[in-house]
């Protein structure tokens, strides 16, 4: 590798992980793509790590020596937004939707490849850097009894009379959802348009990831008992703001 190329840094990945065999080879592949490095043993490691330093994405295992990987993930989730990637020995669906409830992003079941492993690494990463881009400057857009100001990526659920808006806490990959939802009123979106739109790749990725981001936005914005988000078993889901 070249010395230009060297010195290139795509970004900086915090991997908490003790297998310390395993840590080290997703270390040396995140590196040949120039990505640094911070390696953490335990939570407690780890929570030093992100209390000092700027990182763009965290790779976490859900079982660690000094506690739960949920239990830190849903902790930090207080004060920061980094995408976390869980990793764990399990592929089954109730783990992996309590590690996207308990604030993760993705999730990865062991044995790792660590080809997909680096693509989903850089799919989450994007997302995040297109998110805090202003791509829609200034748009205030009201359906129901919601107001959401494009340009700020904010949202607001205000009452029958269009007044006291209360400002709803939407996390980062809520967000895009429901910009994608607004943009596409009353079309199907199918699951690999979703996962497209959010984790910027063609791969399609493990689909239990979108319904349970998409089951967590249902909750927030449901509008007097009536669901907005209505499920096409099998495909994805339609908006409706009426």
């Amino acid at each position: 590798m070249s010395r230009e190329e060297n010195s290139v840094n795509k970004g900086r990945i915090l991997v908490v992980e003790d297998d310390e065999k395993l840590s080290v080879a997703v270390k040396q592949k995140l590196e040949k793509s120039a990505y640094q490095v911070i390696l953490a043993g335990s939570a407690g490691e780890a929570e030093a790590v992100v209390r000092k330093e700027n990182l763009d994405l965290i790779l976490l295992e859900t079982e660690l020596p000094d506690g739960s990987g949920l239990e830190f993930c849903k902790r930090i989730r207080k004060t920061i937004f980094t995408p976390v990637v869980f990793v764990g020995e399990t592929s089954d669906g109730d783990m992996i939707v309590d590690a996207l409830n308990n604030g993760g992003d993705d999730y990865m079941a062991k044995p790792l490849d660590l080809r997909v492993l680096l693509a989903r690494i850089e799919s989450n990463i994007r997302r995040q850097r297109s998110y805090r881009k202003d791509v829609m400057k200034g748009e205030i857009i009201v359906f129901r009894q919601f107001k959401v100001d494009l340009s700020r990526h904010m949202v607001w659920k205000i009452d029958e009379n269009g007044r006291n808006p209360r400002k709803l806490h939407l996390s980062p990959i809520e967000y895009k959802l429901l910009e994608l939802f607004i943009s596409n009123i009353g079309r199907l979106m199918t699951y690999e348009e979703i996962y497209q739109y959010i984790w910027k790749t063609d791969d399609l990725g493990d689909i239990r990831t979108v319904m349970v981001h998409v089951s967590n936005l249902r909750k927030k914005i449901n509008y007097l008992g009536q669901d907005m988000i209505q499920t096409v078993r099998g495909t994805g889901y339609v908006f409706y703001d009426r």
